[in-house]
């Protein structure tokens, strides 16, 4: 897929790719939003699930990343949400807690799934080779 352009004075741009990333705790969220940022994404960090919902429609993200836990929410609906989209996007899911069924559940909808604590290198890593495929 061909990125939208940008004149930013110095000439056209790529727009950076947009990365939503749904996590509730907050160092964790502003950790990985800064680490992202600083490898030149777009990072739109929701720190709710009820944020993040609101957030997909509008900033249409490349790359999804949400924990499964998100308060009395589960991680796994906003990628069904995802899902939606057209273009869908990439989608990472982390937990601390590695569940079979919630790894199987985020498989079976096209996930990847990462095992918390996530290092934010690897997590950059992978958002890489997500998008040099859309």
């Amino acid at each position: 897929m061909t990125r939208e352009m940008w004149d930013n004075g110095s000439g056209v741009q790529p727009l950076p790719h947009v990365v939503l990333i749904a996590e509730d705790d907050a160092a964790t969220l502003a950790g990985w939003a800064a680490y992202v940022r600083d490898a030149g994404f777009s990072a739109v960090p929701a720190a709710s699930f009820a944020e993040a919902h609101r957030l997909m429609a509008f900033v249409r993200p490349d790359v999804l990343v949400t924990d499964i836990r998100l308060g009395e929410y589960n991680g796994l609906q906003l990628v069904v949400q995802a899902g939606t989209l057209r273009p869908a996007p990439s989608v990472i899911v982390t937990s601390g807690y590695e569940d079979p069924v919630l790894v199987a559940e985020a498989a079976r909808l096209g996930a990847t799934f990462l095992l918390k604590p996530v290092q934010p290198s690897r997590l950059v890593a992978l958002i890489s080779e997500m998008v040099k495929t859309r």
